[in-house]
This record gives structure tokens, sequence and C-alpha cells, in this order.
């Protein structure tokens, strides 16, 4: 009867941790797409998305952070969502999880807007290429590509008027080299195209942007979800 009760209770934990994972990156898809929906009703046309999350990852964080009340717990597991803004020429840029709501601040480096207009065709256009390599031991063959089942993500969405554009970058595409199973160094061939993609600059400007404000803790909570 014990044993049965401690698997009635395991299948049960085991099931709300499952719909809570769910029910929390769902929230944080739903908040933000509110946000953006009050951000174009105040005739806010210019919008950009930023997102840098680990797929099947495991996350090592400060235990001691857990009981610290300005803490948002759920940001232990689930990364936030960064939404900037432009608003009669000043850019705004706030964060967006699961605890707390946070004012905009503005921010001062805010060049990837002239990036991405004057390129924007061509950001539309850009492709992000798999991880390639030469086979030199098969000549029917002269590459191949390498895949993993888990890896790190950065992705933008620009929103400027009715138009959307998206960007997704896996880390794994951007390595320059990989070893296989046989200890042999791979080298991709696309490393060269990936990291000078304009749009690669602007991801690496956005990333430097929102690590500074969380380092520099300007995000200013409002109130409690």
């Amino acid at each position: 009867m014990m044993i049965q009760r401690i698997l009635v209770f395991s299948i049960l934990f085991i099931t709300l941790i499952a719909n809570s994972q769910t029910d929390k990156e769902y929230s944080i898809d739903q908040l933000t797409s509110n946000f953006i929906k009050d951000l174009q009703s105040k005739k806010i046309d210019t919008i950009c998305i930023y997102e840098n999350y680990c797929v099947g990852c495991e996350r090592t964080y400060d235990a001691s952070k857990i009981y610290d009340e300005e803490t948002c717990t759920d940001e232990l597991k689930y990364e936030p969502a960064y939404v900037f803004w432009k608003e009669k020429g000043t850019t705004f840029l706030t964060k967006i999880n699961t605890c707390f709501e946070y004012r905009g601040s503005i921010v001062s480096k805010n060049n990837f807007w002239d990036i991405y207009f004057s390129n924007k065709n061509l950001i539309q256009k850009e492709i992000i290429k798999p991880f390639e390599y030469k086979i030199s031991s098969n000549k029917n063959k002269q590459t191949s590509t390498l895949r993993a089942s888990h890896s790190r993500y950065q992705v933008f969405k620009m929103i400027n008027k009715n138009n959307a554009v998206i960007k997704v970058f896996d880390h794994f595409k951007l390595k320059k080299t990989n070893e296989n199973f046989s200890n042999e160094t791979l080298y991709n061939i696309n490393y060269e195209h990936n990291i000078n993609l304009k749009s690669k600059l602007i991801i690496d400007i956005l990333e430097r942007i929102t690590s500074e404000a969380e380092k520099n803790n300007i995000f200013k909570k409002i109130k409690s979800r």
C-alpha cells in the first residue's frame, strides 16, 4: 500500500512539474504578446523582441537567490523575454517574466535600429547555414552536416507597422570547429558566412545591451503579477 502511494505521488508530482513548465513557457509568450498589443494600441509601431534561451540544457544558479524576495524564481528555470520599442525618437527596454512587471528604461545605445532598417531587405533574405564540413574520405559526397540535440538559441523579432521579421540563431551553427566520436576535428565551412551576417551583428548588440542592463540592475519593478 505504501509503495502504491509513493508511485501515485511520484506520478502526480511529475505531472505537476510538466504542466508547470508548459504553463510558464506559454505565460511568457502570452505576456509578451499582450505587452506588444498594448504598445501597438498606443500607435507604437517600431518594436523588437529579443530572447536568449536553451532547449534541453541544464542550468546552474546560485541557490541562495531562491530565498531572495527580489528574485524571480521562475528565471532560475526559464529565461525572460526582452522588448525594445521606439517612442517619439527614444528607445525603451523592458523585461518580461512571470513574476513582475517592469517599467521601460531608456536605452542610449540603440544603433541596432539603423543597422536593421539600412539592411532590411538583405536581412530578410539572410540564411543561417548549418554546421557543414568536408568529407575527405568520401568521393561521392563532398560535404556533410552536423546537428545538435541541445543548443542555445538567440532570437529577435522586428516588428515595424504590419511587418515582422524573425531571425533564429542556433549557437551550434556558429561554432568554428567540433570534434566527432573519433576525436577528429571538423571545421565548419559556413562559420565565416554565419558570423558575418547583418542579423548576427544585431543579435550581438541586443545581447550586449540586455546583459549590461541585467548587470546594472536597470529593470525597476512596477508590481508583482
